[in-house]
């Protein structure tokens, strides 16, 4: 599981794209799994602080990027 630092508000057109597209990198790049969601979910939060839609915001994915929570859930938990 990985969460932003804190709630974002903003446009989300385009959010569900870049984790997509953040996903794909690092798969590609070979990364670990934690690091793949992190960029994911930093990438999906910069797109819906940009002012535009469909863009993201490069400050705030490099802003968000070291405080992303992730975590592993276990069966149970």
């Amino acid at each position: 599981q990985a969460t932003p630092p804190a709630p974002v508000r903003g446009n989300p057109t385009g959010a569900g794209d870049s984790a997509v597209a953040a996903l794909l990198a690092g798969l590609v790049e070979g990364l670990p799994w934690p690091e793949t969601l992190a960029r994911a979910v930093a990438l999906s939060a910069a797109t819906v602080l940009a002012p535009a839609a469909g863009e993201f915001d490069a400050a705030a994915y490099e802003r968000l990027l070291p405080d992303v929570s992730v975590t592993e859930r276990t069966e149970h938990s």
